[in-house]
């Protein structure tokens, strides 16, 4: 044990289709020797991306035939990280870029802000879109400055750059693999509060994150609804839904999702003319979601008719 507390943090990824260029980025950052890297890849990818992660070193990398969403795919990483008797794991997925002495800066930082009263689950750096590429920053839900509230502390972490404890992965319970994708940090990280764990950015640590899709010529809006796919609408909407029924999810997030939800699924209907298959997807996925019906998404329901 005292041989994997002296090696570098492992950081750990969750690939489906990746795009060669930003996955070759990130894993640069990760190349130093001895740091262990583990990486599941979610269904088939080309031949380019096997190439690259063979010429990492240390990496272990979990493999499913078919893409069993993000939340299967983060808990097999950390999952890994645990059964070889790591202690934390740094998150990423390939729309981030961070630089090379990430992973340790964020290390120090959590050891100093964890504490026994509220330990910390989750640290991650502030995301910032890049400059003049037409992405949306992120919001981050920052928490009131109680008495013993922990710097920086936030409801939510994005997963992308967050170090997590795997001790409070291990109590609060894994990551919702039935989200599939979509809302799965926005759920674990108010389980971890309701569970006596805190999360915290660390503002003065930033990574450069492409959030979603770029803005389209035509994107007067400027919402992150109107640029996403169908099915990615799809997940939201109905994890959104089903959070709503969640007793921890606490009433201040679930009044702003209501409203939320009103503003944007107009947004997202208008990017689709008013087709109605858009009223189709958005009306199924609130029924999923207010039954509880979760997993993969149902394949006829994106078919074109």
């Amino acid at each position: 044990m005292n041989e994997i507390a002296n090696r570098p943090v492992p950081a750990a990824t969750v690939l489906y289709q990746p795009d060669a260029s930003l996955l070759e980025a990130l894993l640069l950052s990760l190349r130093q020797p001895e740091r262990r890297v583990f990486i599941f890849i979610n269904g088939a990818v080309d031949a380019s991306i096997d190439l690259l992660l063979a010429a990492l070193p240390n990496a272990r990398t979990i493999r499913s035939p078919v893409n069993v969403g993000l939340g299967a795919g983060l808990n097999a990483v950390v999952g890994a990280a645990s059964e070889e008797g790591f202690s934390h794991v740094l998150l990423f997925d390939q729309d981030s870029t961070p630089d090379e002495g990430l992973c340790e800066a964020l290390m120090t930082r959590f050891r100093t802000l964890d504490r026994p009263a509220r330990p910390l689950a989750a640290l991650g750096p502030l995301l910032a879109p890049p400059v003049g590429e037409g992405y949306l920053p992120i919001r981050y839900w920052r928490r009131s400055a109680a008495d013993g509230q922990v710097a920086g502390a936030v409801d939510f972490l994005p997963t992308s750059g967050s170090l997590i404890s795997i001790a409070a992965w291990r109590q609060v319970g894994p990551f919702c693999a039935d989200y599939f994708i979509g809302g799965i940090d926005v759920e674990w990280g108010f389980r971890c509060w309701a569970n006596g764990f805190a999360s915290a950015v660390a503002d003065d640590i930033i990574v450069v994150h492409r959030w979603g899709h770029k803005a389209a010529k035509d994107d007067a809006v400027g919402s992150q609804i109107s640029r996403e796919s169908d099915v990615r609408i799809f997940y939201y909407v109905r994890n959104a839904m089903d959070g709503l029924r969640l007793a921890h999810m606490p009433l201040r997030w679930k009044a702003w999702q209501i409203a939320a939800l009103a503003g944007q699924l107009p947004l997202a209907l208008m990017a689709r003319n008013f087709a109605p298959r858009g009223f189709r997807i958005v009306a199924r996925a609130i029924s999923d979601g207010m039954r509880g019906r979760l997993g993969s998404a149902p394949d006829d329901l994106f078919a074109r008719q």
